[in-house]
């Protein structure tokens, strides 16, 4: 649910993955398809830099499993607090 919420919110925004479509109470929600990073490349990325703007951050935790690649892009997938 709160990914669908900020989604909303940063409709995009550099750095989210967008909610393309959701059912209410969050049981279901449907991004466009990413390729997961993996831990060797999670091993060279700065977390820091894309989830630090000057404007807004990204509220996503510090692993492997959050970010992904989209369109050549890394976005952060799984958002929220």
């Amino acid at each position: 649910m709160q990914e669908k919420n900020i989604s909303r919110l940063t409709n995009h925004v550099e750095g989210f993955c967008p909610v393309l479509f959701s059912l209410p109470g969050g049981l279901l929600v449907v991004m466009p398809r990413v390729r997961v990073m993996t831990d060797e490349e999670y091993e060279k990325f700065d977390y820091e830099s894309l989830v630090d703007h000057p404007d807004y951050r990204i509220p996503a935790e510090d692993k492997s499993d959050s970010f992904g690649w989209l369109n050549g892009q890394v976005v952060a997938i799984d958002y929220g607090n």
